[in-house]
């Protein structure tokens, strides 16, 4: 891979599992990592989702045979960037979705459509369609599941396309499945005048890498739409499983990431807003495209270290669910 010269590479097994020690950051390349924290998952006789996914990583992955991993989350001082290291391979990511693909399918037809979809659509259709240049644009969801969100796009006139390691079922037709990952069809389709990445880029082992393969399908106006979890606040000090979220953004790290993949910022905001889950959850929303933007304002974009900060985003927090958000965050400034 193109960005394998930032890594020692250390086997921890001896499948064609080959779980990757990071010693250099993989947004910003600094070799001052620090251990953030450090985790033991053990396997558990539940039947739940978490149970299941550390189950996944010891078993198929680590390959662990005590049945426990050691798992860190890196801190780079540099960029704020934090991640789980050991890091996935690409072989460990398909093995990770082939082994999901039948929960998640069999929990999506279960739920149907994501509670609050109407509501985060009327959020995103407007925001979307100011980035759209003209109409029949080409709109690449990349990791997006059902594609629910291209819909209202479509009904305006533009194309919808998704790429996804899985092929969910997607009840607008005129959607098209595009393969999974970076596929040759989705190249061919190209080039878009918009991509989504929603709630993707926190899974991947090599963000820039994706941002980087991604801005060379745009058009020279087009733009990437991302969305991440703001994992820099609480998420990545209370991990259940270190399968899911790879990745902890801050609006600084996501940014960084951005222009180290060659892109420019136009927009990068953080809110409390509905994904799929039942309430509200804190976001960063970053727009970024080939060319620079005149208008954005780099003071703005808020420091890893002020988002790390358990009190951040606790007022709005202890509004959505104060006994959770109150809990962990009390935890977090206790240890």
């Amino acid at each position: 891979m193109r960005w394998c010269s930032l890594l020692e590479v250390i086997p921890l097994a001896t499948n064609d599992s080959l779980l990757e020690r990071f010693t250099q950051c993989p947004v910003c390349k600094d070799d001052h990592l620090q251990t953030q924290k450090q985790f033991t998952f053990r396997k558990s006789a539940g039947n739940d989702r978490t149970a299941e996914l550390n189950r996944i990583y010891l078993d198929l992955i680590a390959r662990a045979p005590d049945g426990q991993a050691t798992v860190d989350v890196s801190r780079c001082p540099a960029c704020s960037f934090l991640f789980t290291n050991p890091r996935l391979s690409p072989a460990d990511l398909d093995r990770k979705y082939a082994e999901i693909a039948a929960f998640d399918l069999a929990h999506r037809r279960k739920r149907g459509r994501p509670p609050h979809l109407e509501e985060r659509r009327r959020r995103t259709t407007p925001f979307l369609l100011d980035l759209l240049p003209h109409s029949a644009a080409s709109v690449l969801d990349y990791g997006g599941a059902e594609g629910f969100l291209l819909s209202p796009l479509i009904d305006a006139g533009h194309r919808g396309y998704v790429a996804d390691y899985i092929d969910y079922e997607r009840e607008d037709d005129r959607i098209r499945y595009l393969g999974q990952q970076l596929s040759e069809e989705v190249a061919n389709r190209g080039p878009y005048d918009l991509i989504l990445l929603l709630h993707t880029l926190e899974h991947v082992t090599h963000p820039v890498e994706l941002l980087q393969s991604l801005g060379e399908l745009l058009t020279p106006t087009g733009k990437i739409y991302v969305e991440v979890p703001l994992g820099a606040w609480l998420e990545w000090a209370h991990l259940r499983e270190p399968l899911t979220h790879l990745n902890f953004f801050s609006e600084e790290s996501v940014v960084k990431a951005a222009e180290r993949a060659g892109l420019h910022p136009h927009h990068v905001s953080t809110d409390w807003q509905y994904v799929t889950q039942p309430e509200k959850t804190p976001c960063i929303n970053l727009v970024a495209g080939r060319t620079p933007s005149p208008d954005f304002d780099r003071s703005a974009i808020r420091s890893g270290k002020q988002q790390m900060n358990p009190l951040h985003q606790l007022w709005p927090a202890l509004g959505v669910n104060p006994r959770y958000y109150g809990k962990i965050a009390l935890k977090s400034l206790l240890s």
